[in-house]
């Protein structure tokens, strides 16, 4: 037998308590969306030769694990959300 509890309350509401980020970095997402910037720097990390290009594939690895990880939830199934 499978039984199963079925949530039938309102969502919770957070308000507007959004995450603030780092000028720069708002700046960066204005001017330049995360995906075409992770693109320029795989394309970047495919013309340039040695280090940089090694410095260019990681710091594209680093910012898609990073914004990767920013729209995970942190609270799991905790409050409501999924």
């Amino acid at each position: 037998m499978l039984f199963m509890l079925v949530e039938s309350r309102d969502p919770f509401d957070d308000g507007d308590r959004s995450p603030r980020e780092p000028w720069l970095v708002a700046l960066l997402g204005r001017l330049l969306p995360w995906p075409a910037l992770i693109v320029w720097l795989c394309a970047a990390a495919l013309v340039i030769d040695g280090w940089p290009a090694v410095g260019c594939a990681f710091a594209a690895i680093a910012l898609s694990a990073w914004r990767g990880l920013a729209a995970l939830p942190t609270e799991g199934l905790n409050q409501q959300q999924q």
